[in-house]
């Protein structure tokens, strides 16, 4: 959680009140306001590029302890997005939660992580594998699948992985314990090379690294307890503009105020205020 202090410096007009406050803890209109000409004259991001995270654009907070949260960014293609809260966070959030897709693509999905134990999750993919996988079980795990092999110097070669095991090489002074991997090529040919740190291994199966994708998502997510991801898919063509917007519990922010008086009659006064705000979205 972040603190930011923020300062606050205003003139004080005699014909004015000298602080208004919010009587109402609803929200302002969702409805976003329309792109400025300078934020049309900024790069827009390639596909490659873009954020995955939508920068937090306007917050607003009231005094009882609601917060009031809107993101804008721009997405290209079919393009998801993620935006990271905390438990007690997300109950609020997908009550007032307002998605739109101001560029004409469409919102395809809203979804978000699960709080049961890793383990369970892990146990609906596709690999069998555990939370900390040595390299050799991470491959024994791909037992069947396409893979390219690269050791040393030598040409890269392909096929589909056929086992791993543990060898033992015996000299007349030495053994070593090493791991080995075996291929079936395309021509039927059976190959095996030692894993060492000269030999890399590449996936070839496309919907296999997608999977190995979400294992390492997983693993990923375990890392922060209490953290719920939502992720926002959306679809369409070209780079477009994406407005999220939610309410939020935040912790009441008390400001104090100081009134400087001018030494000379022809100068207004000046009040100052003070306020410490918690940020409680995990972004800057």
């Amino acid at each position: 959680m972040t603190r930011t202090c923020l300062v606050l410096s205003l003139l004080l007009l005699s014909s004015t009140a000298v602080l208004s406050q919010q009587k109402s803890a609803a929200p302002p209109n969702p409805k976003p306001a329309p792109f400025s000409a300078a934020a049309h004259s900024e790069p827009r991001p390639s596909v490659t590029d873009a954020p995955e995270k939508l920068p937090v654009r306007r917050v607003v907070l009231y005094k009882n302890g609601v917060g009031y949260f809107e993101h804008l960014g721009r997405v290209s293609g079919s393009q998801d997005v993620h935006i990271d809260f905390t438990s007690a966070q997300l109950n609020d959030v997908l009550k007032s939660l307002t998605v739109l897709d101001l560029s004409g693509g469409r919102i395809t999905g809203v979804d978000y992580n699960s709080e049961a134990p890793l383990a369970r999750r892990l146990a609906t993919l596709r690999l069998a594998l555990g939370e900390r996988p040595t390299q050799s079980e991470f491959l024994g795990a791909l037992r069947g699948a396409r893979i390219e092999v690269r050791s040393g110097a030598a040409p890269a070669f392909s096929g589909k992985l056929l086992s791993v095991e543990r060898k033992t090489r015996t000299g007349t002074t030495f053994a070593v314990e090493t791991d080995e991997i075996s291929l079936i090529t395309d021509s039927g040919e059976v190959r095996s090379v030692d894993l060492n740190p000269a030999t890399s291994v590449r996936i070839l199966d496309h919907d296999l690294q997608i999977e190995v994708g979400r294992y390492l998502g997983l693993v990923a997510a375990a890392r922060d307890q209490d953290v719920r991801r939502m992720t926002i898919s959306t679809t369409g063509s070209g780079d477009r503009n994406l407005y999220v917007s939610y309410i939020s519990e935040v912790p009441i922010w008390k400001t104090t105020y100081r009134i400087v008086l001018p030494t000379k009659p022809d100068k207004r006064p000046l009040l100052q205020g003070w306020a410490i705000v918690d940020n409680t979205v995990g972004e800057d």
